[in-house]
């Protein structure tokens, strides 16, 4: 009788046969190796994506899904400074909050102290 069923040595012996074949194939050179390299000579401006040789460079158009795409103008702290009166305001803010600490801490260094 012949034993058809396939030992575990000729399972591994096949799977390994099967696996140097693959690997070989991809040491291989393809022509893109063969074919110079050309950097990209001419960039393509923010805003505008590159469609190929063939096609001219298309805007990118943005999404205005929720709202986006267009800002609102937003009042920010920082954009009152040029106001010189809320300079003012915000130097004496300083002063006073520094007072305050400076006062804490007298209070704090007198508890300790005691």
């Amino acid at each position: 009788m012949i034993d058809k069923t396939p030992t575990y040595s000729k399972l591994a012996i096949s799977f390994l046969a099967v696996l140097i074949i693959l690997s070989g194939c991809g040491m291989m050179p393809s022509k893109d190796s063969q074919v110079p390299q050309q950097a990209s000579k001419n960039r393509v401006k923010p805003g505008l994506i590159d469609m190929g040789p063939r096609l001219p460079p298309a805007r990118l158009h943005p999404l205005k899904i929720f709202g986006g795409g267009e800002s609102k103008p937003v009042s920010r702290p920082g954009s009152r400074i040029n106001d010189p009166d809320y300079a003012e305001y915000l130097e004496w803010k300083r002063w006073q909050e520094f007072k305050a600490y400076q006062q804490w801490e007298a209070e704090k260094e007198s508890q300790a102290g005691s």
